[in-house]
């Protein structure tokens, strides 16, 4: 007997193509997958075999967010493609027991006062970085952002503000963010012969 669960609308091209039109170009390869299967598509774009499910339909990702957890588990090596920037022992990697118990530890700091502090620090941060970019020209909305995400994780995260500290804590992230910022640079978490040093 059979035991190995069909996945919905593999697609055709080989898994090494996936993984390098990922990298290369996400949105047009996206774009592609869902003109093939609008709804619901498989592919090999990780980098370590594991096959992931896009999911697009409403009431599917709805069922996803919503599902009894015995029925839908999150593991962490499905994850692994983090290692490299979050460790070995994130929360993203963890399975089972050991999920659940670091897990439980973290959700006091996403509830009440503490997430309407959180909204209105990023909302302060947001205004800050807007009320710098140039009036009546262009900018480049990644850095932008990029300058949003770092406030955030310094102060939301880190708990740092003005300083020595900050700034160098602020350039090393914003190094960290920049490696992403190209196909070439990035392709290290897709491809893990890459990730030996």
């Amino acid at each position: 007997m059979n035991n190995q669960v069909k996945l919905p609308n593999p697609l055709k091209i080989s898994p090494l193509l996936q993984k390098i039109q990922w990298v290369i170009d996400p949105v047009s390869f996206m774009q592609n997958a869902v003109q093939q299967y609008h709804d619901i598509f498989t592919a090999e774009v990780i980098g370590f075999g594991e096959t992931v499910v896009f999911v697009k339909h409403p009431q599917a990702i709805k069922e996803i967010f919503t599902n009894d957890r015995k029925k839908l588990l999150f593991v962490g090596k499905v994850n692994r493609i983090f290692e490299p920037l979050a460790g070995e022992y994130s929360l993203l990697m963890l399975n089972g027991e050991r999920h659940k118990r670091r897990r439980k530890l973290t959700i006091p700091c996403f509830h009440g006062d503490r997430m309407r502090a959180y909204g209105s620090l990023i909302s302060n941060l947001t205004e800050q970085v807007f009320s710098q970019l140039p009036l009546n020209q262009p900018f480049l909305a990644r850095t932008a952002m990029q300058e949003i995400s770092l406030q955030i994780i310094l102060q939301a995260i880190f708990g740092l503000h003005k300083g020595a500290h900050y700034d160098e804590i602020k350039r090393l992230v914003g190094l960290l963010l920049d490696l992403f910022s190209s196909p070439f640079t990035s392709s290290f978490l897709f491809f893990p012969f890459l990730q030996k040093y």
